[in-house]
């Protein structure tokens, strides 16, 4: 189902590149002690995994919530920092999967991660549920991690392991954010993610030289401006598609949407700039397990309300756990959580 959102933005963020660039100037600290952790994954390359508490010392029945970033993102992300602070503060447990090559580390191989590279949240999520098969086990996924997660989540199906997702700022529809992201103001985004992409690849074909497994030069990554390039030239023959088009089409998670039988929140804006209204589904492209949660303002990954500029409230943040509260009131019966 479709549901007007009740975020309303905050007075001095009344436009959607505020809503957007102006978070991640607020300060981000930790609340807790990051735990690290090297998980080594089946095809020999691994993941760096940030805890906010040691496993060793996590009881059972405490929710454990993973939080997937962006695009490029990072445990320095201004988002996910605010969500694994969130989730800690309440007594739950986060756990941050920084994608391959997105910690502090190179990762070994030349895959890339990419928003359809279910491959390793599926690799985590049976590792965690093995280790603490009683615990209730949630996530939460920002941007490209949102998209990876409904995936994941309509991959699954009804054999999935989370008790609970909640999908923010998603690009559903990967075809139409590609190229909404390079018009106008948004540009500056594109710009953005391009540069970082382009250096991350030019690192790994220095490091890799001729292992590295497509034809492509340090001149050549240069010359890539747009990100509908980038996946073309890189992200599509690394990943094993035929181009960026055959990406789009088999990653874009609106066509897993209605295969989701786990309990799901969608938060989406409807002035996205990373994206245009194009991508937001029909209410039939919807199983009965997916509530979204549309709203007419909010921008990429930002929805700051509140009345005071020196007190912002981080509605997504809060949004998130009063969602996974909802969820273990109804499996439990009462108002634990």
């Amino acid at each position: 189902m479709i549901f007007e959102s009740t975020f309303k933005p905050a007075w001095w963020l009344n436009n959607r590149h505020l809503q957007t660039i102006v978070p991640r100037f607020y300060s981000v600290k930790n609340s807790f002690r990051p735990f690290e952790q090297e998980f080594n994954l089946s095809d020999g390359d691994f993941l760096e995994l940030i805890w906010s508490r040691s496993p060793a010392y996590i009881n059972e029945q405490t929710p454990i919530v993973i939080v997937l970033h962006g695009l490029e993102g990072s445990f320095d992300s201004f988002y996910a920092k605010r969500m694994m602070n969130a989730i800690h503060q309440k007594g739950w447990v986060g756990l941050l999967m920084q994608f391959r090559g997105c910690g502090k580390k190179q990762n070994r191989l030349a895959k890339t991660y990419h928003s359809g590279q279910t491959e390793d949240v599926a690799e985590l999520v049976k590792y965690v549920h093995k280790k603490f098969p009683n615990n209730p086990k949630y996530s939460v996924g920002f941007s490209l991690g949102g998209n990876m997660l409904a995936k994941y989540l309509g991959e699954e199906s009804s054999h999935s392991v989370l008790s609970g997702g909640i999908v923010i700022s998603a690009p559903l529809d990967l075809s139409i954010c590609a190229h909404a992201i390079g018009q106008g103001f948004s540009a500056i985004y594109q710009k953005y993610l391009v540069d970082k992409l382009r250096n991350k690849t030019k690192d790994k074909l220095a490091l890799m030289n001729e292992r590295f497994p497509i034809k492509v030069t340090a001149n050549e990554l240069d010359e890539i401006k747009v990100l509908t390039e980038f996946d073309d030239a890189v992200t599509a023959p690394i990943n094993e598609f035929k181009s960026a088009a055959e990406y789009y089409e088999k990653s874009s998670a609106n066509k897993f949407l209605a295969s989701i039988s786990t309990p799901t929140l969608i938060i989406h804006a409807k002035d996205d700039p990373f994206m245009s209204e194009a991508v937001i589904p029909t209410k039939d492209k919807l199983s009965s397990s997916v509530r979204f949660e549309l709203s007419k303002a909010g921008g990429h990954v930002g929805f700051i309300s509140g009345l005071n500029p020196f007190k912002p409230k981080f509605w997504a943040e809060n949004r998130t756990i009063e969602f996974i509260q909802q969820l273990q009131l109804n499996k439990f019966g009462s108002k634990k959580s």
